[in-house]
């Protein structure tokens, strides 16, 4: 690394120092990775200093829209504040940065489309010019440009974006359930003060907690519920995280597919931190045709990098849970977090 990458790594690590990290390769494991150059000779990355990722959690300026959407135009971004809208920036150094070469860079978030991050990476290729240090200009452009830019193209073709206009309804149903709900209580109030602490009172899912796999000092355990709305889910979240233990894991990732009523299937997942592992989880979840169920996958890290095979054991807790309600043999799981 040359002084200037140093220099660009010491800064953004002093402006962003709560969501600025190194983080794990995805290919292969970081203490066994050896790659092969054009001759197929292995050269082994171990210390490559040219190896190393970096992570940046980036929270976009959503202001734009409430002061740019209020013309009736039903095209373009929605964003419901209700969600939390990071933007995962990745880059890593190339040897002639920045003389010659640009970083590679990469963006990712559960809620944009793969349309929207090609758009944007062409926008950040652009701000690089040889010899400049460009990371910080690309992280403040993703935090101030980004939002406005995917905006701009959905009206200009004249679409709106499907996630957010769906995350955007769920949430106004489950606000008109919970005003319901609160009318009903309020009713149930005034007949019966007394009774009303235990009437209104919200049953959790069932919370079916796999066996657990540990690697390197890493721990992986996988939990199931039986789910039917995003209430639900939130309800099971909320469970789970209550318990001090899963609270203070490294990340606890998840993944759901429930039925509506009109038959369409609606279904998100979240990383929770763990880059790319979410999707995996749906990906399995769909592969399986669930219609009912959310699984979340918790991660107690042991302090020695994994590399790519965290995420076999994310997908196999996964897949072993699964199994596990698909052969109706939920009773041989632990139900320690109900």
């Amino acid at each position: 690394m040359n002084e200037e990458q140093e220099n660009e790594i010491l800064a953004i690590s002093s402006i962003y120092p709560d969501n600025f990290s190194e983080i794990e390769t995805i290919i292969g494991d970081e203490e066994e990775n050896d790659v092969q150059d054009d001759n197929n000779n292995n050269i082994n990355n171990n210390n490559n200093e040219y190896s190393k990722t970096y992570q940046v959690i980036i929270t976009p300026n959503i202001s734009y829209l409430e002061e740019n959407n209020s013309d009736g135009d039903n095209n373009g971004l929605v964003i419901d504040k209700s969600y939390d809208y990071f933007i995962y920036f990745k880059f890593k150094y190339t040897k002639e940065y920045p003389s010659s070469e640009p970083p590679i860079i990469s963006i990712k978030a559960s809620w944009l489309q793969k349309s929207d991050q090609s758009i944007l990476l062409s926008h950040l290729e652009d701000l690089w010019n040889q010899n400049e240090l460009v990371i910080f200009q690309m992280i403040s452009w993703l935090q101030e440009e980004s939002i406005q830019i995917l905006n701009n193209h959905y009206k200009s073709t004249k679409k709106f974006s499907h996630y957010h206009l769906k995350k955007s309804l769920n949430n106004q149903q489950l606000n008109q359930n919970q005003q319901l709900n609160q009318d009903q209580l309020n009713q149930n109030q005034n007949q019966n003060q007394n009774q009303n602490q235990n009437q209104i009172k919200e049953k959790v899912p069932t919370i079916y907690t796999g066996q657990s796999v540990t690697e390197k000092k890493s721990k992986f355990q996988a939990h199931l519920a039986i789910v039917h709305s995003e209430r639900e889910v939130q309800l099971v979240l909320n469970q789970l995280l209550s318990f001090k233990k899963i609270y203070e894991a490294t990340h606890n990732m998840y993944a759901y597919r429930f039925q509506l009523e009109n038959g369409e299937i609606n279904e998100y997942y979240n990383d929770d931190g763990e880059d790319g592992a979410g999707d995996k989880m749906l990906f399995t979840l769909s592969k399986n045709q669930a219609k009912e169920i959310l699984i979340v996958c918790t991660r107690w890290f042991g302090g020695i990098l994994l590399g790519g095979k965290r995420y076999v054991h994310i997908v196999n807790t996964t897949k072993d849970i699964l199994n596990l309600y698909n052969t109706n043999s939920l009773s041989q799981c632990s139900l320690e977090y109900n």
